[in-house]
């Protein structure tokens, strides 16, 4: 029971999934794959495309900024499935000046635009051909980092399994072990104490002169002689 609902929540977050208005076109437009673009030629120039993926460089020409972004397939509201296979590169023409900082290499983007005349570049010391767009809009998308939170357990009664399964009647007998990720941060200020200090008392202030030891000597020396007189005595 748990699980399917766990299953339909994830399955209405994904419908409330929205294609961010930047990259939005109308439901009835068609919009060009970047496979077709490499092998259309001069018939699919002028094209719509919504084409992303992770950027990789920017170029400032004197009107133009020429972004290039390892293409990556896009999910139903327009976001890089980074995780997918690249089938190669394209390059966002963008008119006039853009700073090279709105476009951090390594960040996601979408583009949409128009398919232009494709621009010829170097990837290392390979020649390549890079399909260009022209761009109308784009998005660029917020980082986002991956915790692991899934613990597994074993039991010798179920085998593995997962406690987000058994959240009310979870198995006890077994063999249970948990993981977590741990984040270390360094440069910390040191820690400050609030006990207070004890202080040693000095040795050498508290041991005797040897006046002193000398003096009892003589004084035990002195009753131990009385003592024996005083048995000698008739």
């Amino acid at each position: 029971m748990i699980r399917h609902a766990v299953a339909l929540f994830a399955l209405l977050l994904s419908g409330c999934a929205m294609v961010p208005n930047q990259i939005k076109v109308p439901d009835d437009t068609p919009l060009i794959s970047y496979s077709r673009s490499v092998t259309g030629g001069e018939t699919v120039k002028g094209s719509m495309a919504r084409w992303g993926g992770i950027i990789v460089n920017v170029e400032n020409k004197s009107q133009k900024t020429f972004v290039e972004v390892a293409h990556f397939p896009l999910n139903h509201y327009g976001k890089p499935v980074t995780n997918e296979n690249t089938v190669g590169r394209f390059k966002a023409r963008i008119n006039g000046f853009v700073d090279p900082i709105m476009f951090e290499e390594g960040r996601t983007v979408t583009f949409v635009g128009r398919l232009d005349v494709p621009m010829s570049g170097m990837v290392g010391e390979q020649p390549y051909i890079y399909p260009t767009l022209a761009v109308d809009d784009f998005y660029i998308w917020r980082k986002e980092s991956e915790y692991d939170v899934s613990t597994v357990y074993f039991s010798y009664g179920l085998g593995w399994y997962s406690p987000f399964y058994y959240t009310f009647h979870r198995p006890y007998w077994g063999i249970h072990h948990s993981r977590y990720r741990i984040i270390e941060r360094r440069n910390r200020a040191p820690a400050v104490s609030t006990r207070p200090v004890l202080k040693r008392k000095s040795t050498t202030k508290s041991r005797p002169s040897p006046d002193t030891i000398r003096s009892r000597v003589e004084e035990r020396e002195y009753k131990r002689s009385s003592m024996r007189n005083r048995r000698d005595e008739p």
